[in-house]
């Protein structure tokens, strides 16, 4: 035996070197039929890479499709309830049960909008009727192509104000409807200075203003009938819920202190800002009336006593509604009463004025030419995007609670075509509003018709009570404003965002402040540019997850969330939660090289040597050519220190764009898996056949 096989201790070299031989090619064979039997299950010959014509071409089919089931049947009144609402819900209508819910629901709002519509239009620098017409006209129109069954519609606190500042910024001077005083007048013209860039050039009448109004209410019509009908309505997802509620709370004080002149009886000019405002009223304590102020805080008072109940007292829930008109009739029965707008002599309470009787005129005429094109369309964006993020968070608000559907299309089509009816009829923007339609909807409205109802109270006053009104107090007008913005005051939110997120509480900040001390227009300018900061920042620098293994698991998770998750031997395991694009390779480049450095240095330490990179692209829905070029990158550098990049769970587009690129092919077999368990899997069997065939040489 010794002599056939030589020495145990020093086999023949020609047998030892055919030994070895003969079991590496039994064990590459092994690792070549394991190898071959992990396939990747990701469907790669099997994408479609279609042009971006037949893409467009299947989207626009794809909805047709959906429009032609949609409509298959139709009749003749389905067809005029499609371009009219109303008679969808006309055709089901309970008049038994209904119509009283509506018929008191319209009355309660109408008999709340009349004094906030006079007063609002007082905000928005106009003749205090154009208030009235707004909760006219609009009404009834949007109770035909309305879907919200609560939502009511009608001017509203911040448009007016963003309107008023806006005016006087695109003519350079007060509003000259107003005396100082605030009583009406009509007649007045001002000079503008006529520096061809920040004022109006040439003298600027009330009629002025009211037409460039009607103008902006036009430009915001058509934008709100655009939007609906092109669906663009994610456009407000750029006004985020801290950018509006900083933007609220700061309009609300500025509303707030520009009423505070007709409670002290105050003659001081218009101040868009919290310091200019404030520098008015303390200039102006010299002409402070106690009468003016003891009948305006009491106002306040009821105002707030109505409200309290109404909140408290189920039962009392009309007073809310009844408060505004309370007061406005104490108002009007101690003036005429008491004779203290003194017509003969200086009036020792400030009245409203005549307030002229009759229809809105039509307008159209008035839409062109425009005054200043660039600013009136700046304006109407910037009032059409607020109309719209309030308008909707009240409908969608109401429709949940109400168990409803909410058609959000239609929606924007009826505010839009509101607005436009509006514009064409003396009224400035209209929108909903968040009291009024809490109102509606606790007074128990069932269907729109509570705005045609609303609609027709004001057409019943435009046309016979107008008069009535002519010797109202001013400070009435300044209390309604004073306790409705209240509501608009969102301190809930600064407490709360300061506790759950503090980049979203400094865009509060940002926002109220800007609002506060440099007026309306900058501060959502601003409050939008900070959010979309944020949104650049959150994706130029994305989130990238080290994972590891739960134990006893195929899961995946965060090792620093996660401590007993594990990292797999020879295996650095990733995860990018963003897309890939241009605006954020560059940090992700430079975490998964540092990372990647990190590391290697760590498993070496223990002995380890990293052979994989398996990023899982599951939370990345898409990539860009950057973000391909970027991979290449990665997978070159990675091959000059013999690693592997496997990418796990990509996106249909994602893939798409991998096969554009031919990175699927310098990725290799298996370069592409299903999940991040095939992945794993996957290296795990090549990184065991590999140390079988070492151990076996």
């Amino acid at each position: 035996m010794k002599d056939r096989s030589g020495s145990e201790d020093d086999p023949p070299e020609g047998d030892g070197l055919g030994v070895s031989s003969s079991f590496a090619a039994h064990a590459s064979v092994a690792t070549q039929r394991s190898i071959h039997t992990f396939k990747s299950k990701v469907p790669v010959h099997m994408m479609e890479d279609h042009s971006l014509f037949d893409q467009a071409t299947a989207l626009v089919k794809g909805q047709r499709d959906a429009y032609k089931e949609e409509v298959k049947g139709y009749s003749w009144y389905d067809w005029l309830a499609f371009f009219i609402p109303c008679f969808r819900w006309l055709k089901t209508y309970k008049w038994r049960t209904w119509l009283l819910w509506d018929v008191l629901s319209g009355l309660s709002v109408g008999a709340m909008v009349i004094p906030q519509g006079m007063s609002y239009a007082n905000l928005a620098g106009l003749p205090q009727v154009y208030g009235l017409y707004g909760a006219f006209v609009p009404c009834l129109i949007y109770s035909l192509l309305g879907s919200s069954k609560q939502l009511s519609v009608g001017p509203v606190a911040v448009t007016s104000i963003l309107l008023g500042n806006g005016l006087e910024s695109l003519f350079g001077i007060s509003s000259p409807c107003y005396t100082d005083t605030g009583t009406e007048d009509f007649n007045a013209t001002t000079a503008g200075t006529s520096n061809g860039t920040d004022t109006f050039d040439g003298g600027a009448t009330c009629d002025d203003f009211a037409r460039a109004a009607i103008q902006v209410a036009f430009l915001a019509g058509v934008l709100y009938t655009a939007i609906g009908l092109l669906a663009l309505g994610w456009l407000t997802y750029f006004l985020s819920h801290a950018t509006i509620s900083g933007f609220m709370s700061g309009a609300a004080i500025l509303i707030a202190l520009s009423q505070v002149k007709y409670m002290l009886g105050l003659s001081i000019p218009r101040a868009d800002t919290f310091q200019e405002n404030l520098k008015e009223i303390f200039h102006g304590l010299d002409q402070f009336s106690w009468q003016e102020f003891s009948m305006g805080m009491s106002y306040v008072l009821i105002l707030l006593i109505f409200r309290v109940l109404s909140r408290r007292v189920k039962s009392l829930g009309f007073l809310r509604a009844l408060g505004p008109l309370t007061v406005c009739i104490v108002s009007i029965a101690l003036m005429n009463i008491f004779k203290w707008y003194t017509p003969d002599g200086a009036p020792v309470i400030a009245n409203v004025g005549e307030i002229p009787r009759g229809l809105p005129a039509v307008t159209v005429g008035w839409w062109f030419p425009l005054y200043d094109v660039g600013r009136q369309i700046l304006l109407s964006i910037i009032i059409c995007l607020i109309d719209m993020c309030e308008s909707m968070s009240i409908a969608k608000a109401l429709a949940q609670k109400n168990k409803d559907k909410l058609d959000a299309t239609q929606e924007l089509r009826g505010l839009g075509i509101a607005n436009l009816f509006g514009a064409a009829f003396n009224c400035y923007t209209t929108t909903g509003s968040f009291s009024r339609s809490a109102v509606n909807d606790s007074v128990g409205a069932k269907t729109p018709l509570s705005n045609f109802i609303t609609g027709i109270l004001v057409l019943i006053v435009l046309v016979a009570l107008t008069p009535v009104f002519t010797n109202m107090s001013k400070n009435v007008q300044g209390a309604i404003i004073i306790v409705g913005v209240m509501g608009l005051l969102q301190y809930e939110d600064f407490l709360e965002l300061w506790q759950v997120s503090k980049l979203d509480w400094l865009v509060w900040v940002f926002t109220f402040l800007f609002t506060l001390f440099l007026g309306v227009e900058v501060g959502i300018l601003v409050g939008v540019g900070v959010s979309l900061v944020l949104v650049i920042y959150k994706t130029a620098f994305p989130r990238i997850t080290s994972l590891g293994k739960l134990p006893n698991t195929s899961i995946y998770r965060n090792v620093n969330m996660y401590p007993d998750a594990e990292e797999p031997p020879g295996m650095i395991l990733f995860r990018i939660d963003a897309p890939i694009y241009f605006a954020n390779i560059e940090g992700i480049k430079d975490f998964l090289f540092d990372k990647l450095r990190r590391s290697k240095a760590a498993h070496e330490i223990v002995g380890d040597k990293v052979r994989y990179v398996i990023i899982d692209l599951s939370p990345s829905p898409d990539i860009d050519v950057a973000g391909l070029h970027m991979f290449q990158d990665l997978v070159k550098e990675l091959k000059s220190d013999d690693i592997h990049l496997i990418l796990a769970n990509p996106s249909k587009t994602m893939l798409i764009m991998l096969m554009r690129g031919d990175l699927i092919t310098e990725l290799g077999p298996g370069g592409v898996q299903v999940s991040m368990g095939e992945a794993v899997e996957y290296a795990r069997i090549h990184l065991e056949s590999q140390m079988k065939m070492n151990y076996v040489v």
